[in-house]
């Protein structure tokens, strides 16, 4: 029997100015966020329907409240484009100290694979449920890498059926494998 640990998920205001970094990191052809269908990312100059076909992908980065998605070959080379975002969001000056220093920039890696192997998804829209088949990951997390925020996983769509213990993705949380009943069983996520 699977027990459900809730946590309620809170909203928080983040301030950045990032609309210089998505020219530098080029912008795939999404739908709206919530929308049901799949997200359209940049691959080799190439658009890939994620929901449908990750092609020869190892890597993707969603960041669909800046207009970032992109998929790489290597996590290797997604963590080089992340680290050029973050260096240049640094580089900006917040309009409100007290409001940035309240906040979290999250993020979450979710894998494939047990001990954090490939096709790696890194996600880091907040604030809502992120259905994972609209990725092409729906049941597919074996290992995961929770960012400076925590996060929720749910066995169903919109944070729907049992929830993954949330003890367990807290900030800085990360397993190489999922616990009894979960691996290739989260299909939605939430990042607090």
């Amino acid at each position: 029997m699977r027990h459900t640990w809730m946590r309620k998920p809170t909203g928080r205001v983040l301030i950045v100015g990032v609309a210089t970094l998505v020219a530098a990191v080029g912008s795939g052809a999404s739908a709206a966020p919530g929308d049901a269908a799949g997200v359209v990312a940049v691959f080799e100059g190439n658009k890939l329907d994620l929901a449908q076909s990750w092609g020869e992908a190892e890597a993707c980065f969603v960041w669909q409240e800046q207009g970032v998605e992109q998929c790489f070959r290597t996590e290797a080379e997604m963590d080089e484009t992340i680290a050029r975002l973050d260096a240049v969001a640094g580089s900006i000056e917040p309009r409100n100290r007290d409001v940035l220093a309240s906040t979290c920039s999250g993020y979450l890696r979710l894998y494939d694979a047990t001990s954090y192997g490939s096709p790696v998804l890194y996600l880091r829209d907040q604030y809502r449920w992120l259905n994972l088949a609209n990725y092409g990951f729906n049941q597919k997390v074996s290992s995961f890498k929770v960012g400076p925020c925590a996060a929720d996983f749910a066995d169903y769509a919109n944070g729907g059926g049992s929830w993954y213990p949330w003890y367990m993705t807290e900030a800085y949380d990360q397993s190489s494998t999922m616990i009894s009943g979960w691996d290739n069983d989260v299909s939605s996520v939430y990042i607090n």
